[in-house]
């Protein structure tokens, strides 16, 4: 009976210990490999980085021939870039976000890009509020931007200190709390607009409605409290008196 007890008791711990062995080779599986790429989210799922955002980009046709020249080494990113910028004066935010995103991450040294994902993970006219994931994409996106500013161009330099006054810090926006931030953020691309009169992005952005809330997302909120008019030049973009 001692020896049949013996025997009882060995097998319970290789039992055991190959259970053991099964769960830790499971974790080893599942876990990501080092240096590999995130996998995007489920669907219906908010991304969490800007990894994770470039990981659904894609190029599209006849989106049109928008074109901006940037700071940048990478042609591949200069594509991205230009059509996350069609997307965005499209309104498509979101889709805008992959494909700035995949800009970042073809050349991570270009400032504008980052610019872009931080400009249009935030609110808009079609979603007011940023929730968690998105402020913290966002305020990720600004850093990295400001990182690589001293390296770009003077406008893209202006545009990136214009937008840190839209994010102080991960923190949500939504209409309760939004208003101070996006009047700084509509002042200080004013700024720029001054700055750079002969740059039709910029005047665009100040004037005509985009990207996201450096036109009349912010702008008509700020003249609102101002009493400030809006007119229509004769080739439809706005003005102001």
């Amino acid at each position: 009976m001692r020896n049949l007890g013996f025997v009882f008791l060995a097998a319970l711990i290789l039992l055991a210990c190959g259970k053991s062995g099964q769960q830790t080779q499971a974790a080893s599986a599942s876990a990501p490999a080092a240096g590999s790429t995130p996998a995007a989210p489920a669907a219906g799922m908010v991304p969490s980085t800007a990894q994770q955002w470039a990981s659904g980009a894609q190029l599209f046709d006849q989106l049109g021939n928008y074109h901006r020249k940037i700071t940048t080494s990478s042609e591949q990113a200069q594509t991205y870039f230009d059509q996350g910028m069609r997307l965005l004066w499209a309104f498509n935010h979101d889709e805008s976000t992959r494909s700035l995103a995949k800009a970042a991450q073809l050349d991570d040294a270009c400032a504008l890009c980052w610019w872009g994902v931080a400009l249009t993970v935030g609110p808009n006219y079609n979603l007011p509020f940023m929730a968690q994931l998105r402020a913290k994409v966002a305020w990720e996106a600004l850093q990295q931007a400001q990182r690589a500013a001293p390296q770009a161009a003077p406008v893209e330099q202006a545009l990136i200190a214009a937008l840190s006054k839209r994010y102080q810090g991960p923190q949500v926006l939504d209409p309760s709390n939004e208003g101070p931030t996006l009047t700084a953020y509509a002042d200080a691309m004013r700024e720029v607009a001054k700055r750079f009169p002969d740059d039709l992005d910029v005047q665009g952005a100040w004037h005509a409605g985009g990207p996201g809330d450096a036109g009349v997302g912010a702008r008509a909120r700020a003249a609102s409290s101002r009493r400030e008019p809006l007119l229509h030049s004769c080739d439809g973009s706005l003005t102001a008196s």
